[in-house]
């Protein structure tokens, strides 16, 4: 039996690497929910239980440099260290929901960064 992997599971040029992205200042707006968000943290929910170290996960919208220049962002509080096949595996069902070519942008917040984050957002996934 052999099994054929959706395209953006290659290894290849077509799919986008992951790229490690140092931002001096953070704002941190508001939480980004509605139907596909939904959907996305249902799915990220069984990952995300299935690794110990993470402790809660946001989805948050922020701004990076300028006022303007707003992203949504899966933000992770974990007990260790940066996780790639943690991201990896986020990455499944967000390329499925939201096609593989739509950018996601990931984050291992701090501790300052999380008590920043729960001013403005509640988080859809807490470790029990």
């Amino acid at each position: 039996m052999s099994l054929r992997l959706p395209s953006w599971l290659k290894f290849g040029p077509e799919r986008r690497p992951i790229a490690k992205i140092r931002t001096p200042k953070i704002s941190f707006l508001g939480e980004q929910d509605g139907p596909v968000e939904r959907t996305l943290k249902a799915r990220w929910v069984p990952i995300l239980s299935a690794n110990p170290q993470i402790r809660r996960a946001f989805l948050v919208r922020a701004s990076y440099e300028a006022p303007n220049d707003i992203h949504v962002v899966l933000a992770l509080c974990s007990t260790g260290a940066d996780d790639r096949s943690l991201v990896e595996a986020l990455r499944v069902p967000y390329a499925t929901v939201m096609g593989r070519d739509s950018p996601l942008d990931m984050m291992f917040a701090s501790s300052a960064q999380e008590l920043e984050i729960e001013k403005v957002c509640s988080p859809f996934y807490a470790a029990v």
